[in-house]
């Protein structure tokens, strides 16, 4: 729970979660269904953090069109992300949390895990938190 504050205090002072606020009341352009702030926390590299927009798929997500895709797939549903096919991932552990906050398709999102390892929440949640 402290590491999703402290991940979550992060994400606060970097102005990622307050940039989807932001454009949601612009009165210039309607705001994307889907406007999503994406974080990984790790012990040794601390927090990553990127906006993923789908239709079309946009933001700072260096692969956006593979993780609108695949969040389609799931119908939004981040524990129904990856590929279902069992990847092969060492046993060290080396804590991993994910959050995404926002929406999709105008679904308000929260959606926190921790994975024992990068490597197998890369094979349970796709290309989504790969940035």
């Amino acid at each position: 729970m402290r590491r999703t504050r402290t991940l979550m205090a992060s994400l606060f002072a970097s102005g990622l979660l307050a940039a989807p606020l932001v454009t949601a009341g612009s009165a210039s352009a309607a705001p994307p269904e889907t406007d999503l702030v994406l974080a990984v926390y790790q012990q040794e590299s601390g927090v990553q953090s990127t906006r993923l927009t789908c239709d079309p798929a946009a933001g700072d997500h260096a692969r956006a069109q593979a993780a609108c895709g695949e969040l389609e797939a799931a119908g939004g549903d981040f524990t129904r992300l990856g590929t279902g096919e069992p990847g092969i991932c060492t046993f060290e552990y080396d804590p991993v949390t994910v959050v995404a906050l926002g929406s999709y398709r105008g679904e308000q999102v929260r959606y926190t895990e921790e994975f024992p390892n990068r490597c197998v929440m890369e094979n349970e949640t796709g290309t989504v938190f790969s940035f």
